[in-house]
């Protein structure tokens, strides 16, 4: 199945100067920490059917022309001063999938607390993580702090038992959870956070 751009991209790149501070660190008067953010939004590259599932090429090939525009926009931010760019919720993948039909889409984003990987410098140390990889250069190679949202897949025992501890969520019947996930690149060891 091959996509179609159905819509005209549209276009904002919001620059502001931030000010940060912690309690007591600032006197009267004085400024405080500053850094430049860029908040992005954009009309999204949609599936026209996302209820019908791809395989995880043509999946792939539908976020990397989003992740291109993405690109874009880092370089621009980075042009004009940002040093952390936020970019929108489902701007990579888009929305109205079901769960079934998002499954070319997925990506498992290993945990950062448990494991240290840089998806730009060691791209074979997990499979099917070329949208991470994507996020992980632009963010490097702008030198950027980079801020997205992408659908994530982590596995999870099926032999959970929720009725023994009501605080578990049980696991789905196929073996899987599947989140909405913001990942964050740090700008200095270009590292993954993610949320």
């Amino acid at each position: 199945m091959s996509l179609h751009v159905l819509t005209v991209v549209v276009a904002v790149l919001y620059l502001s100067p931030v000010t940060l501070t912690r309690a007591g660190d600032r006197t009267e008067g004085t400024p405080g920490p500053s850094y430049v953010a860029a908040v992005y939004e954009h009309r999204v590259i949609l599936n026209p059917e996302p209820h019908v599932p791809l395989s995880r090429a043509a999946a792939l090939e539908h976020m990397m022309r989003n992740l291109k525009v993405y690109e874009e926009q880092a370089a621009r931010a980075a042009e004009q001063g940002a040093q952390i760019i936020v970019f929108p919720e489902d701007g990579i993948h888009g929305f109205n999938f079901s769960r079934l039909s998002i499954s070319g889409y997925l990506e498992t984003i290993p945990d950062p607390l448990t494991e240290d990987w840089n998806p730009c410098t060691q791209p074979d140390r997990h499979n099917h993580t070329e949208v991470l990889q994507s996020l992980s250069c632009m963010a490097r190679r702008h030198q950027l702090y980079l801020v997205a949202n992408m659908p994530d897949l982590q596995p999870c025992p099926l032999t959970s038992h929720p009725h023994l501890d009501p605080s578990q969520t049980p696991c789905p019947p196929d073996g899987r959870w599947q989140f909405n996930t913001d990942v964050v690149f740090r700008l200095v060891v270009n590292g993954l956070f993610w949320f």
